[in-house]
């Protein structure tokens, strides 16, 4: 096996011996991980697999004490998510305690929903509120100093709430590397964005090392010692009780804290790590994030596809998509799952929240020439801004499955109406017979009929089909003018709720 050497490049040698002070060690911390026979690009990670601690066999009981921090420093988009994936964790809860930060009062509430569903799974909890006032530095010191003071803490798993745990293995496989201080690598979706610097500028800020791009990317794939981590990183209680016995780790003349914790870190000779030998999820993008609406997520489809879809696709979307759950209850009408629970109800509470219900009369100021043929009862999806989110869910979803059915048609899913309906029997329980404006329409059932409204439906008068018992969260997909004549049939009981978009073409 070939040894890796470092060349010269001025005078074409090969050193036998390399000496830095100061600053250029970081500069030998790079050149360790490839010399003389750490990663090369015939073998990959020759050490990887060297001095590891195996859990294997190991019973829940007797697995390491685990200490988790959990910062929640701005706010930041799918919380519910990050939390439904903490709970997913291969890791038992018992040998887990928690340790929040929240500093955001508009995540106040789901902070103590999580911990009053599910706080007493874990071994103990201590939660700093927004009410507290604690800076992000004296959180994250606080945080460290509790895994440092309880000689039972094994191991602290900071976690900031931007990062997506898709990985439920990652807490095992961190520990399993067995170094005092490690980083799963995190990306941004479909950027080179990510937790970790591979070198430092001469002012100690970030500077692109020449393997970043390939370590992102996952061309070389291995263990790394970098001079930077952040996000998200386990380290040992035995570190923060040794040479990180320092209980101010988070400050560092005017550094950021996730800085200031790296320069003290290096301060201290303990080396950081990163490892990509897996996927281990990914950094949620915060720049765009909307706090104005009742459900803010719902705006995210732009910012953090991979979170949307998750949240809101239903599971069996790619089942329908390779037409295995596609049902056809009327003539060229079909049916398949697209909405999870959760995109159903909460848009119904964003309609409801903005409660701006048009009065369901021939006059509509809103639409072009201002009079409707068919009225109905709704809100329309640009009266909440939510029109662009909702040309991208269709482009993305619903364009996918058209071309698919209706062979040789292509689509860029334009609409000029998309609006959510709401049937009463009291308000408007029905809509007379009428053939849509558009080339196809999507009508997707936003509630459960039997459980939140009784009768409700859709016939189609020319093939006298009638579908009466939509499923929550399924679309029906039918062509709009010439073909299909339908009617509204009348909702008799509670409420119902449909999402309607007229595409065309």
């Amino acid at each position: 096996m070939g040894h890796v050497r470092a060349r010269n490049l001025a005078y074409d040698t090969l050193p036998v011996l390399i000496h830095g002070n100061g600053p250029t060690k970081l500069q030998l911390n790079y050149l360790g991980n490839y010399i003389p026979r750490f990663w090369t690009f015939e073998t990959g990670c020759v050490v990887c697999d060297e001095g590891l601690r195996s859990l294997k066999g190991i019973g829940d009981e007797a697995l390491p004490s685990v200490l988790v921090g959990v910062f929640i420093e701005q706010p930041t988009p799918f919380l519910s998510l990050f939390f439904k994936r903490l709970l997913r964790l291969h890791y038992p809860q018992k040998r887990m305690r928690l340790f929040i930060h929240n500093h955001e009062q508009h995540h106040k509430g789901q902070v103590e929903q999580f911990l009053a569903e599910h706080g007493g799974e874990y071994q103990s909890v201590k939660l700093v509120g927004p009410e507290v006032q604690v800076a992000n530095a004296d959180a994250r010191n606080m945080g460290a100093d509790l895994c440092r003071q309880d000689h039972g803490c094994t191991y602290y798993f900071s976690v900031d709430a931007d990062v997506a745990l898709t990985e439920p293995q990652i807490l095992r496989l961190l520990i399993e590397q067995n170094k005092n201080v490690i980083a799963p690598l995190m990306t941004r979706h479909g950027r080179l964005w990510s937790n970790f610097w591979g070198a430092l500028s001469a002012d100690g800020y970030y500077a692109r090392s020449e393997d970043y791009v390939d370590i992102v990317q996952g061309r070389r794939v291995g263990v790394w010692n970098v001079p930077y981590v952040s996000n998200i990183y386990l380290m040992k209680g035995s570190a923060l009780r040794a040479e990180l016995q320092q209980t101010d780790l988070f400050h560092h003349s005017k550094l950021d804290p996730d800085m200031a914790f790296c320069a003290n870190v290096r301060q201290q000779g303990v080396f950081m790590f990163l490892t990509n030998r897996h996927t281990f999820g990914h950094l949620l993008s915060l720049d765009n994030y909307q706090t104005t609406h009742l459900h803010n997520d719902l705006w995210e489809v732009f910012s953090n596809p991979e979170d949307w879809k998750e949240k809101y696709i239903h599971e069996n979307y790619t089942k329908a998509l390779a037409g295995k759950l596609v049902e056809m209850p009327c003539p060229d009408v079909y049916w398949f799952p697209i909405f999870t629970e959760t995109a159903c109800d909460e848009l119904v509470e964003e309609m409801e929240h903005y409660g701006q219900w048009s009065l369901g009369d021939n006059k509509d100021n809103r639409i072009q020439g201002g009079y409707e043929n068919v009225p109905t009862i709704d809100i329309h999806m640009n009266q909440i801004s939510f029109e662009r989110e909702w040309h991208k869910f269709l482009v993305e979803y619903i364009a996918p499955v058209t071309e698919k059915l209706y062979p040789g048609y292509y689509t860029r899913a334009q609409f000029d109406l998309a609006f959510v309906v709401r049937y009463k029997p009291d308000e408007q329980p029905s809509l007379m017979p009428h053939h849509d404006a558009s080339t196809f329409t999507i009508n997707i059932a936003l509630n459960r009929v039997g459980v939140d409204y009784e009768g409700g439906g859709c016939r189609f008068l020319r093939y006298n089909c009638s579908i009466r018992a939509p499923r929550k969260g399924w679309a029906l997909m039918h062509p709009g003018r010439l073909t299909h004549y339908h009617e509204g049939l009348p909702t008799t009981k509670g409420t119902r709720y449909i999402a309607v978009s007229f595409v065309d073409p």
